[in-house]
């Protein structure tokens, strides 16, 4: 509760700054463990159930493992899909994926994404559900990435339909956070290790 009393007054950047040490500051046991429980809360959503396409990302250092969940859909017969970045045109594109260890290569921003030239991409309006990254939420559903615009752009362009799910650690979803209604985009669902909003 003091992480989140400390961070309401404070700006994007600093927000930004603070969430990042704590991130870095988690054992890899520690994140095993509460990312278990992460993905305990996503399996139990209906929404998980109905989903034929979901898009998922692989997680930065101190990020919730996202990739249980996904390697768990893949065995589901489920199309799992991942983001590739395109600096250039300032976007990012989903791509499917048979198997989470094979063909990924090192993308902009050390974030390991599909070999574009081993996988296909897929259209947005296929994807049922979106995990969502973000270094931080508030319990109104605003996101705070990591300031380069992406995924508030992708956001936009998805089927109303389309369920975007944030996922992040209880430390991360804050009382309310700094936004500009004009860019930042909401998701429909925050799910952490004890809570689902």
């Amino acid at each position: 509760m003091l992480m989140i009393n400390i961070l309401n007054k404070k700006s994007k950047k600093e927000i930004r700054n603070l969430l990042r040490k704590k991130l870095f500051s988690l054992t890899e046991e520690q994140i095993k463990r509460r990312s278990e429980n992460v993905a305990k809360n996503f399996f139990s959503l209906p929404i998980y159930e109905n989903a034929k396409v979901i898009m998922g990302y692989y997680p930065l250092k101190g990020e919730v493992d996202v990739v249980g969940i996904l390697r768990k859909a893949l065995l589901s017969n489920k199309i799992v899909c991942f983001p590739v970045i395109n600096l250039k045109q300032k976007k990012i594109s989903p791509y499917c994926v048979e198997k989470i260890d094979d063909n990924f290569v090192c993308g902009p921003f050390g974030v390991k994404q599909p070999d574009i030239q081993k996988s296909k991409k897929i259209n947005i309006d296929q994807i049922d559900i979106v995990i969502v990254p973000a270094l931080a939420f508030d319990y109104q559903k605003n996101r705070l990435g990591r300031g380069a615009g992406f995924y508030d752009r992708f956001l936009t362009n998805l089927k109303p339909q389309t369920k975007k799910i944030g996922i992040s650690f209880d430390f991360q979803v804050l009382e309310s956070l700094p936004t500009d209604t004009r860019y930042d985009q909401k998701v429909d669902l925050i799910l952490t290790e004890n809570f689902i909003i």
